[in-house]
């Protein structure tokens, strides 16, 4: 098989033979569980409805998490035990999280975890309620079609070889190892330079890190041919570059002109313990970026099998992408399951402001995930947009203010306060805020692509 992907459109080009298995020779695939993710507009993470406790939550699927985790703020709200733990995580910022919980039980669709421990996570996660991550995948075959947004798993008892069910025009096969229990690792080559990818759901963008871009490549920012992308995180000690190499390849996938984001490794500097992704634990003598990570820019147009047991990662075009009526139907229905839940109101509120789409409800779909948590720069920034997107441009600045003030940092406040303030005819004010947001978020366009801002 050969794909091709160019910008966001992949073209099948060939196709490959997989492993032929008679099928009374060895049983056939038996699903699981059956999810239905909801995505993150703008950022294309896939966030997975669980219930803990019996209480709705939405996690963000990230397959580049040494385990599933919690936020602080869903721990205190179920009341559950903090715990010291041994385990050190970090994230990209070099923030630290050394404390657990145990959740009675957990469930993600059919699947049930009693007794489930979760490192709570660490302060640069924002409003997340968790992340599912790759403890709970690897007794199993994990099958995600980003287009679709489904979320399977099925029993690891099957014929070899024989997991390609959806029908695709062309499949490809390549290894799959598993690292320190938890990295979901995949050969890929980048201008013709090896490597092995970390496949990460939680990664918005594909990146390999400074040093790498150095040795390898003789990138450094002062190469003529490196861009600036702003920081990282918001965190100006993560200032990272993009660049637009060749071709990215594994097993006969191309991705033409890829534009990789280039940062430097802060986890190195945080500590010199091992690393998971862009989370870590104790366990070695170094602490550092994986040296290449396979972000949702790229995976989003794929459907992926994870056939653990087999070592082989199964790999197709995905479905058509959603469309956002359709995702907005699924937040709807999540609302209607768990309607108190300020996660999911939140966004709702987000997406309804983003695509201009009943306004007057999705203000009281703010106001109400705000009387669960008052303090919340994202709830509050979502009620920004949204005021905005009512044409109440004062108020919105003023939301916007609101946001700041608890978190200065956060990018998307900047950006929509300064069309609303050009708006209200501060066009200098506007500008700075827009400026300040680039720098703080290097694909805050994209966030808000959809949105049809406008400075007139």
């Amino acid at each position: 098989m050969h794909i091709r992907i160019m910008g966001p459109i992949v073209i099948l080009l060939a196709s490959i033979s997989l492993p032929a298995t008679a099928a009374e020779e060895c049983g056939p695939l038996k699903i699981v569980s059956d999810v239905q993710m909801l995505t993150t507009t703008g950022s294309y993470r896939e966030m997975v409805p669980v219930t803990v406790n019996g209480a709705a939550k939405l996690f963000l699927l990230d397959t580049g998490g040494f385990m599933t985790q919690v936020s602080g703020d869903t721990a205190k709200e179920l009341k559950m035990e903090m715990h010291d733990s041994a385990l050190r995580l970090y994230d990209v910022s070099g923030d630290e999280s050394r404390s657990y919980v145990i959740a009675e039980s957990l469930k993600l669709g059919s699947l049930v975890a009693s007794q489930q421990p979760m490192i709570v996570l660490p302060r640069g996660f924002g409003d997340l309620d968790g992340l599912v991550s790759t403890d709970l995948m690897l007794r199993y075959d994990v099958d995600i079609d980003f287009g679709s947004g489904r979320l399977r798993y099925f029993s690891p008892d099957h014929c070899p070889g024989k997991v390609v069910y959806w029908s695709p025009p062309a499949a490809a096969a390549v290894p799959i190892a598993v690292r320190d229990r938890s990295r979901i690792m995949i050969p890929i080559t980048l201008d013709g330079k090896e490597f092995r990818a970390l496949v990460d759901t939680g990664a918005t963008r594909s990146f390999i890190s400074m040093v790498t871009a150095k040795a390898l490549f003789g990138l450094d920012p002062q190469s003529a041919d490196m861009q600036k992308a702003g920081n990282v995180n918001g965190d100006s000690k993560l200032a990272s570059y993009t660049h637009v190499f060749h071709t990215l390849s594994f097993d006969g996938i191309d991705v033409n002109n890829p534009k990789l984001l280039i940062m430097p490794d802060r986890m190195n500097s945080a500590s010199r313990e091992q690393q998971t992704g862009n989370r870590a634990l104790v366990g070695e003598p170094g602490l550092q970026l994986p040296e290449f990570v396979l972000g949702m820019d790229i995976l989003r147009h794929l459907h992926i099998y994870m056939a653990f047991r087999e070592k082989r990662f199964y790999v197709s075009v995905g479905s058509a992408p959603r469309k956002p009526g359709e995702a907005l139907a699924m937040l709807d229905e999540a609302v209607n399951l768990s309607p108190t839940n300020a996660g999911l109101l939140n966004s709702r509120c987000f997406m309804r402001g983003l695509q201009k789409v009943h306004l007057d409800e999705a203000l009281r779909d703010c106001e109400q995930a705000l009387n669960s948590k008052p303090n919340s720069s994202h709830i509050i920034d979502s009620k920004g947009l949204v005021l905005y997107q009512l044409g109440r441009y004062q108020d919105a600045v003023e939301t916007y203010n609101q946001a700041l003030a608890i978190d200065p940092k956060q990018a998307a406040s900047l950006y929509v306060r300064g069309y609303a303030k050009k708006k209200l005819g501060d066009a200098a004010g506007g500008d700075a805020d827009i400026v300040s947001a680039r720098a703080l978020d290097s694909d805050i366009e994209g966030m808000f692509r959809d949105a049809n801002l406008t400075a007139n």
